[in-house]
């Protein structure tokens, strides 16, 4: 029985270490740099959100690797989003994807991914759609720019941030709801979308209330409109369109994922500190700053919303083919 019991402390303290190893090992996550692919410029609002999210991601993963960005515009986002779902599965690539942005090219045609490709770690934002203009603009408010585009069908050329984005279907279920008809103008992102607004090469522009609303606040553009679902306490000036006769919700919501198939403790690791990011103070206080609306989902709830917009683009599809 001595011997019995021997042989079983033996194991014991063999598999305690093998634990502690491992534990040690998970411990150590990341032990070098971990490349975070995003799919827009630099200096948009998807770019913007990762380079402030970042830092809390590394103050609550326990190893020693720092997070890189490695900006892939073009395609609207599919180029960046293929990028993540074919990068090595070791736990150091990972990326953001935008939601409807990343669907919306599964209806179109075969891109070089599916909704299997990704590990979800949560989403961070939603982002409502909103139209804007120069503060110097003809159109003081939103029934303005409807009455012109309604008498000039076709004409208003409208910025957005790449055709099938998340940005340009929000507006396609504008007006597809009013029937109206503009002059689409992509851009591989937000930033060179507000560029040429504030060029004076497009007269109107839709993106993120996070990514006109800096501008709203410094006199720059003049917000029209948001599809958010009710007024934002930090731009509470700026109208829904539900206030405005128009009852649409939509939007850009960005998150975390991974390529399918990273080590469990990886993925773990991950999801844990997009929670605990989102919910640090400080990163609240930064979000709000730069007037970005945080929305948090785990990860299950992330996977669970992209086939919900899947279903949903598909319908917007069937009324409105985008890039046809």
């Amino acid at each position: 029985m001595r011997i019995f019991r021997a042989i079983a402390a033996a194991g014991l303290a063999v598999s305690a270490l093998a634990m502690g190893a491992s534990g040690s090992a998970a411990a150590e996550y990341p032990e070098r740099n971990v490349t975070m692919y995003v799919a827009y410029s630099p200096g948009g609002g998807t770019d913007v959100m990762a380079r402030t999210l970042i830092p809390y991601l590394e103050k609550y993963l326990l190893g020693d690797g720092s997070i890189v960005v490695e900006n892939k515009p073009g395609a609207g986002g599919e180029i960046g989003f293929t990028a993540i779902a074919t990068a090595e599965n070791d736990g150091y690539s990972i990326g953001m994807i935008n939601v409807p942005a990343v669907v919306t090219p599964l209806i179109q045609r075969t891109p070089g991914y599916d909704l299997d490709s990704f590990e979800t770690l949560g989403n961070v934002v939603s982002d409502p759609g909103t139209i804007v203009v120069r503060e110097d603009s003809e159109f003081q408010t939103l029934d303005d720019l409807v009455t012109y585009v309604r008498e000039n069908p076709g004409s208003l050329p409208i910025g957005n941030s790449a055709i099938g984005g998340s940005t340009h279907t929000a507006l396609l279920r504008f007006l597809g709801m009013a029937d109206l008809e503009v002059t689409h103008v992509p851009f591989p992102g937000s930033a060179p979308s507000r560029t040429a607004l504030l060029g004076g090469h497009v007269a109107a522009s839709i993106m993120g209330l996070g990514e006109a609303g800096p501008y709203h606040q410094e006199g720059k553009l003049r917000i029209l409109g948001t599809m958010a679902s009710e007024r934002w306490d930090e731009v509470p000036e700026a109208p829904t369109f539900k206030e405005l006769g128009y009852d649409i919700v939509a939007g850009s919501d960005r998150g975390l994922v991974a390529p399918a198939g990273i080590p469990e403790d990886a993925a773990t690791a991950l999801a844990e500190a997009v929670r605990q990011a989102v919910a640090d103070p400080e990163f609240q206080e930064e979000a709000r700053k730069q007037l970005l609306p945080l929305n948090y989902l785990p990860p299950k709830e992330h996977r669970e919303h992209l086939a919900e917009t899947l279903t949903k683009m598909e319908e917007v599809w069937e009324r409105t083919p985008w890039g046809k």
